[in-house]
């Protein structure tokens, strides 16, 4: 019994000995925000490239990828007796220009052949036709033409165009055809040629043309173009011989409505009548000279002359350059900055600077 009591004693006296003695602590030290917080930057924005926007060299619209194509170019016949003429609503560019004797013709300028039916009736080629289709590096289409102009010549004088690109109806027939409703209905032969969209693109293949050849066409498109000038909201072209061409503008389309003989200018495979977005006209030193059949209308369009351009209803003096005949047409506005069209067809006018004349109101 003493044995048991000692034994708690013992026990008793250990614990209380450790229940106070103070528990050992081990140091701390205090953690530096700048040793455990990494610093903070501003989140970083990777600069996007704008989109690309493709459009067509020709007209300005908008395409879903970049223009491989190749304009060409056509001669058509612009006498009153030949109405009306087809194809012409599918042009980009229209050129107009006095052949000879007050008479007119049309070069029908296409970036896109694919989509066009008949086009005609053709008619023969001019030096200054061939020149104009050099500016936009375009194929020519013809029936033969004026001693020069069928010979591959680009004006009055000097040598042929090197690698002349054209198809003659002379020499290449099977691309043409002759309107046989026409015929039976009483039109002269002259006016019933005829080509189509198809078969300028199994031609320009057969001959080898590189229609995928890039070529600076030289033209500025903009969907709404700043311009300053006159309100012209009706337009009247004077060539010489009393031959015109108006154009009447719709503020609502923005385009301006043709006319020529004193009626609408249509495009006969839909009847519609043509509206230009732009109305150009060219001023050029214009002259004369015999061939073997008649004295030939010949235009200095390489070098650099006047011009005016209408567009949104307004009538602006322009400037206008040419290096050489291999070079396209450089419009410029007074002051020397480029000119910008609006998007859409253009009609231009190649015009003596002495005779002709524009009327707006």
């Amino acid at each position: 019994m003493k044995r048991l009591f000692a034994l708690l004693l013992v026990l008793c006296l250990v614990l209380c000995g450790c229940a106070g003695k103070p528990a050992e602590t081990v140091p701390t030290t205090e953690a530096t925000t700048e040793a455990t917080t990494e610093p903070t930057t501003e989140p970083t924005t990777v600069p996007t490239e704008p989109p690309v926007i493709y459009r067509n060299p020709l007209n300005g619209t908008i395409l879903e990828e970049a223009y491989t194509g190749r304009a060409v170019a056509v001669v058509i016949n612009n006498l009153v007796d030949c109405l009306p003429q087809f194809g012409i609503g599918d042009a980009d560019f229209m050129y107009e220009a006095e052949t000879e004797g007050g008479i007119t013709r049309f070069l029908a300028v296409f970036s896109d052949l694919t989509q066009v039916g008949s086009i005609g009736p053709v008619r023969s080629a001019r030096t200054f036709f061939n020149s104009l289709a050099l500016s936009h590096g375009a194929p020519i289409i013809h029936c033969g033409g004026s001693d020069r102009g069928r010979n591959g010549y680009a004006d009055r004088t000097g040598s042929k165009i090197s690698d002349w690109e054209h198809i003659d109806q002379t020499y290449n027939g099977s691309y043409f055809f002759r309107d046989q409703a026409r015929l039976n209905s009483g039109f002269n032969y002259e006016h019933t040629l005829f080509t189509t969209g198809e078969e300028l693109i199994r031609g320009t293949t057969a001959k080898e043309f590189d229609m995928a050849k890039q070529v600076d066409y030289g033209y500025i498109f903009e969907e709404e173009p700043q311009v300053e000038g006159y309100v012209a909201n009706k337009l009247v072209v004077n060539f010489r011989n009393n031959k015109t061409t108006s154009f009447t503008y719709d503020a609502e389309t923005k385009l301006y409505a043709a006319e020529q003989y004193g009626i609408k200018l249509v495009d006969g495979a839909d009847n519609a009548q043509l509206q230009f977005r732009n109305v150009l006209v060219v001023y050029a030193d214009q002259s004369f000279q015999r061939d073997s059949c008649y004295s030939r209308s010949y235009y200095e369009i390489v070098g650099e002359g006047e011009g005016q351009l209408a567009v949104n209803g307004v009538l602006t003096t322009i400037k206008w350059t040419r290096a050489d005949q291999n070079s396209p047409f450089v419009y410029t506005y007074e002051d020397g900055t480029p000119v910008t069209l609006g998007v859409g067809k253009t009609y231009v006018a190649i015009a003596c600077d002495e005779k002709a004349s524009v009327d707006f109101e």
